[in-house]
């Protein structure tokens, strides 16, 4: 039996994705979270000019340019250095909905399971950056002048914080997020704790305990990193999973959401979570930081 929906009660977000509406250049789409908690309904797609990534945008980009401005963007690695984003999507979208513009390694996946999944190489995080550069000036994009070429992060879960490092030298990153990652005494994705010396940005490390096998290679880096802010938060209980499986991404989502918005949209009231360790709304983490009091934004 089919069950056709009371679409008088369904969300006007969720109806128009219902109906099948379409957005210039996404070839596909879909919806997590209800288009997540943010003021700019977000979806995933899979932008036309974009293959073999996932583009989590708010839907309406108009709106949220003109009361945001031009976007900021993150570029997001994957853990096993995979070609997806699915097990991330949530944390993903929900950024995206707080009117941010994310791009993933990998085709959009609708189950863990419908493709063999590869290793997305590191120089997809250098074109991811460089696509964001031309749809900017691409008067034919619906990105024209949309995207805050002066405001991207650089971000990865596990193997895909260490493309985080071995790209680090990028210099149109300002920011880096490493989610369940460190380096340590490693080598892995052409990184190694030489790349520590590459980062030129402040960098956020988010790990999930004692449990998450990265914590240790995290400690190392914290302790090593001297030249630029670094910020070591920990979940005492996550795991290497982190929260992303919960809705909107979970503690994992918020805490990234509030160094984003301190460090590319410059809200100043976020600072004091990271450099004065006041995560009031984190009971579940510690934080400690270096250089980061001091920081003063460009």
């Amino acid at each position: 039996m089919t069950i056709i929906p009371n679409l008088r009660v369904l969300a006007p977000f969720t109806l128009l994705l219902l109906c099948g509406a379409t957005f210039a250049g996404v070839i596909e789409q879909k919806v997590l979270d209800e288009g997540g908690s943010g003021t700019y309904k977000a979806i995933a797609a899979t932008q036309e000019s974009l293959p073999g990534y996932v583009v989590y945008r708010p839907v309406n980009l108009a709106q949220a340019v003109k009361a945001e401005g031009p976007l900021p963007a993150i570029v997001f690695a994957n853990g096993g250095c995979n070609d997806t984003s699915f097990p991330f999507e949530r944390m993903l979208s929900e950024i995206a909905s707080h009117g941010y513009l994310v791009i993933a390694l990998g085709a959009m996946q609708r189950r863990l399971d419908d493709r063999q999944l590869e290793k997305a190489d590191n120089a997809m995080m250098i074109r991811a950056v460089d696509w964001l550069a031309i749809q900017s000036a691409s008067e034919q994009s619906e990105f024209h002048h949309k995207v805050a070429l002066d405001r991207i992060a650089s971000a990865g879960q596990s193997c895909g914080g260490a493309q985080v490092l071995a790209t680090a030298s990028e210099p149109r990153f300002t920011t880096y997020l490493m989610f369940n990652s460190g380096i340590g005494d490693m080598t892995m994705a052409e990184a190694s704790r030489r790349s520590l010396s590459d980062l030129h940005a402040p960098i956020l490390y988010l790990l999930g305990g004692e449990t998450d096998v990265a914590t240790a290679n995290a400690q190392l880096d914290y302790q090593r990193i001297e030249h630029v802010p670094v910020v070591f938060a920990n979940h005492l209980t996550a795991g290497h999973s982190g929260t992303f499986e919960q809705a909107y991404g979970g503690s994992f989502a918020a805490l990234a959401l509030m160094w984003l918005d301190w460090h590319l949209k410059d809200r100043k009231q976020f600072k004091s979570v990271f450099a004065e360790h006041k995560p009031e709304a984190f009971p579940d983490w510690e934080l400690k930081a270096k250089s980061v009091a001091s920081h003063v934004l460009p």
